[in-house]
Formats: C-alpha cells, structure tokens, sequence
C-alpha cells in the first residue's frame, strides 16, 4: 500500500457513558457505617484503635472488603487492639488482627494501626480469601484461625451484628479513586484510551492485520480534528502510513473510535505509532511507538527456501 492511502481507516465517534448495572457486582448488601459510627464502637471497648474509623472505611472500600467486618477480626483477635501478641518480651506491634506474614509471629509489626488495617484488607481481597471464592465469616474462620475456630466464628458474628453487618458475605463494591475535575476552560486534549489492540490473526507475509484504537477529548474545550494518521512502518523502514482526513469535532469527553488494516507483504519487524493534525500541524499521540510486532514468512515457504539450499549445496559435492 502506497504511503498517505487514504483508504482503510474507519472513524465513528461516540460519546462516553458510565453505565452502572444492578447485576454487575455479584455481592453485597453489605453495612453502610460511617468512620464515626465505627469509632464510637471502638471506644466503648476502650480500644486504643480509637480514631482510625476513617482508615477502616477507606482500606475496605478500597480493596472491597467490608469495613465491619475488618473491625470485628480486630476485636476477635486482639480485644481491638488492646491485647496484641507477644513471646519473650517481643510484641508485635500495632498487628490487631493476629496477621502473621514474619518468619515467626513477634516478626510481623507494622509501623502503624492504619498500615495493619490496609495491610489486612489487601489480604483478605487477595488469592487466599476472596479470591479463592471464601466470602462468608464460616468459609473464611477455618482458613484466618484453624485453631479455636469456632469461638472465633461467634465473635466476629457478634461484632458484626453490633455494628449491623452482613456475615454471610463480606464483601463490598470496591470504590475507585474519583476522576479529576477538569476544568471548563482548559485546553482541548486529545488521549489515547489505553493501546492499540492488535487481531489474534497469523502474522505471516501474506495474511492481513487489523488494528483498532481510541482517542478521547480530556481537555475542557472542543478540539477539531483534521485528520488521524496511524503511522505504519515495516522492515527497513518501508512506509504503510493509513490516513483519513476527515474532519471531526470532539467535543469534551468525547471519543473517536478508529478502525483499520492492512497487508502484511514483508518479514521482518513492524511498528507503528499515531498522529492527529490540527490547525495544519501533525502531534504525536501518546508517549511514542504504539505497536511493534514480528511477521515471519509462511512455513511452506520456509521449507522452499530450506529445500532450495539442500539442493544448492547438493549440486556443489
């Protein structure tokens, strides 16, 4: 394909919706506390985690654990903090929740309560608890107290219950941090969503690579684009640039699907990146090269050239 072909580049313009489903997140109607309401609780028994309320519900909605049931391991463990695990004289310092990780157990301090708390809350969101399928206070006991299991089970039931929590599941919708503001008078910004993806297809010479990718207007003003290159290059070199000089507006937040191909006709290494022209002057998008990929001569082929050389080399004795 010549360079600056104006064909096979697809646009489609499309607005940016956040959709939330109802069934998207298979929990919870989990307790919904504030980091007041937790910290009244904490010091009605005397603990000396009083005042990291806030940390609870920040680290669980962060990692989607409940944050009540986070503050019930606390008190089933440690009385809240109050009576933390020693051996020779050694405590381990602010590990409310018996979370061992040291080599032995007075080896696992943390620095403060709110690190045990975030600490604790990626490990029950993480390969041995949530994500191996155990979500209830009964699936989870065996695994966090093989010994005094049951005992174990009752009080974080009933630290839960207090408190209004759900044992029978105790996850949450993880909360994301918030999207920053962007404000209406700064300049349109043109971004790329994430990376070209790239077909699955055979990358033989011969075969055909699609390509796709999204650009979004972050900026606070509309942004017209006069055109969107994605800059093709094979071995050696050799330009297969797709271009389309349509021109399209984005307004605010908006997106522009992009769509294309082409064939690959060399061996070797190809790459390419993207470029978008406004006001009569081409900018790179994103950081540089965005795709670089290997395509090799077809096996047939190879066995060809394989057999060419024996008979060369034959001819030669």
């Amino acid at each position: 394909m010549p360079k600056g072909a104006r064909a096979g580049i697809v646009l489609a313009a499309a607005l940016l919706l956040a959709a939330v489903s109802a069934g998207a997140f298979a929990p919870t109607a989990a307790a919904d506390p504030d980091a007041a309401a937790l910290d009244a609780f904490l010091a009605r028994h005397d603990s000396p985690m009083t005042g990291t309320g806030a940390t609870f519900i920040r680290e669980g909605l962060r990692h989607g654990v409940d944050p009540v049931f986070l503050v019930a391991i606390a008190g089933a463990e440690s009385s809240f903090g109050r009576f933390l695990y020693s051996r020779g004289g050694d405590q381990c310092t602010y590990n409310a929740f018996n979370w061992f990780y040291g080599p032995t157990r007075p080896e696992s301090d943390f620095a403060s309560w709110d690190e045990a708390i975030a600490r604790v809350a990626a490990g029950l969101a993480g390969g041995l608890y949530h994500g191996a399928g155990l979500f209830s206070v009964d699936a989870i006991a065996p695994r966090y107290c093989p010994e005094g299991t049951a005992p174990w089970v009752a009080n974080v039931k009933a630290f839960m219950g207090e408190l209004g929590g759900d044992w029978t599941d105790t996850r949450v919708a993880p909360v994301a941090a918030p999207e920053p503001v962007v404000p209406a008078d700064a300049p349109g910004t043109v971004e790329l969503d994430g990376s070209v993806k790239l077909d699955d297809g055979d990358r033989e010479v011969g075969q055909r690579i699609y390509a796709w990718f999204t650009l979004t207007n972050r900026g606070g003003r509309p942004v017209d684009l006069e055109g969107v290159r994605l800059v093709v290059h094979g071995p050696g070199g050799l330009p297969r640039d797709l271009v389309s000089d349509q021109p399209l507006p984005l307004a605010p937040g908006q997106s522009l699907e992009v769509s294309t191909s082409w064939p690959l006709d060399l061996a070797g290494r190809w790459q390419g990146w993207i470029e978008v022209t406004r006001d009569g002057t081409p900018s790179l998008v994103g950081d540089g090269q965005a795709f670089s990929f290997e395509v090799r001569l077809p096996e047939d082929h190879m066995l060809h050239r394989w057999e060419q050389r024996d008979a060369m080399l034959a001819g030669t004795l």
